[in-house]
C-alpha cells in the first residue's frame, strides 16, 4: 500500500488515534494509508496505478485543488472528471472526495455536504478514495454527534461511511458493492 515505506511525522493526529481509525476501518475490509500534504497527490496516483483505475470523478475541495490531485492523475494517464459529476460518476471506475470528519472507534468517515457531488463519487464508483485531514478525526461516535449538534445549521447531507458497501439479500447471502463501492480507501493527511 502507498506510504508504507515512508516515515511521516503527523503533527495533527496522534499515532494511537490514527492506528485506532486504521484498525477499525480495515476490520470491515476498508483500506487506510497516511500521507503528508506534500505527498497526497503522489499517494493517490500510486493507489490508482496499483488498482488499475483508468477513469475517475473528483468532487473538488480546496485541499484537493491545492495539492493538484486532478493534474497528477491526468499526468499519470487517468481520465479525470471534475465537473458534470452526475454525467460521469456512474461510469467512472474511481471516485475521490474529501470527508469532513473521521471516527476512530469505528473507522468511519463522515461526509457533511450541501453539494451532491461528494456523495455521488463516494457511492457510484467501484473504487472510492476518501481524503481525510488527520486533525478532523475524533475518538468516538458520541464526540461526532456533539460536533453535529453544535452546528448552527446541519448540512443537507450527512453520511457515515464505514468500509466498502455490503448487503445481504433475503437468503442472507452477503454481497459487496451493491449500493456503493467495492473497494474503499481512506488517505489520512497530515494537515499541519
Amino acid at each position: 500500500m502507498a506510504g508504507k515505506g515512508c516515515v511521516l511525522v503527523m503533527n495533527s493526529i496522534t499515532d494511537d488515534l490514527y492506528e485506532s481509525f486504521k484498525t477499525n476501518l480495515e476490520s470491515v475490509n476498508g483500506m487506510c494509508t497516511r500521507a503528508s500534504k506534500a505527498n497526497l497527490a503522489k499517494v493517490i496516483v500510486e493507489l490508482y496505478k496499483e488498482n488499475e483505475i483508468p477513469t475517475t470523478s473528483i468532487a473538488q475541495s480546496p485541499l484537493l485543488i491545492e495539492v493538484g490531485v486532478a493534474t497528477a492523475l491526468q499526468e499519470a494517464g487517468v481520465t479525470v472528471h471534475t465537473d458534470h459529476i452526475r454525467l460521469h460518476a456512474e461510469t467512472d471506475k474511481g471516485g475521490i472526495s474529501e470527508a469532513q470528519h473521521g471516527i476512530a472507534e469505528l473507522g468511519t468517515i463522515v461526509q457533511e455536504e450541501d453539494d451532491a457531488d461528494g456523495r455521488m463519487v463516494s457511492t457510484m464508483s467501484e473504487y472510492y478514495i476518501g481524503v481525510l485531514k488527520g486533525s478532523s478525526i475524533v475518538p468516538t461516535y458520541d464526540e461526532m454527534f456533539d460536533i453535529l449538534s453544535a452546528m448552527p445549521e446541519i448540512p443537507n447531507f450527512v453520511g457515515f461511511v464505514t468500509g466498502p458497501s455490503r448487503t445481504a439479500d433475503i437468503e442472507c447471502v452477503g454481497t459487496v458493492g451493491v449500493h456503493g463501492p467495492i473497494q474503499l480507501c481512506v488517505v489520512v493527511v497530515d494537515d499541519e
